[in-house]
């Protein structure tokens, strides 16, 4: 189940909720006043941690590959020496 974002319809109030998929709010309950009915925000998608050995979306890209990494770290033990 996901995490959405709603807004109060009475006293704007926003407020997270975990809720079944696809819920448009008009049931849910605000937290502060009370009152049932709100509005779903849009909000950005957030996933988090590593999952079958793959990096985890949300990770900074950094532009380098593996491959130009280990070579210039290679490179680098090669002019110390």
């Amino acid at each position: 189940m996901p995490i959405y974002e709603f807004k109060c319809s009475e006293c704007s109030h926003v407020f997270e909720e975990l809720v079944p998929l696809n819920t448009t709010g008009e049931a849910q309950k605000c937290p502060k006043c009370g009152h049932v009915g709100a509005r779903r925000l849009v909000s950005a998608f957030a996933a988090h941690g590593l999952e079958n050995g793959h990096i985890a979306v949300g990770q900074k890209f950094t532009g380098k590959s593996k491959k130009s990494e280990s070579e210039s770290s290679s490179e680098s033990t090669s002019k110390s020496a």
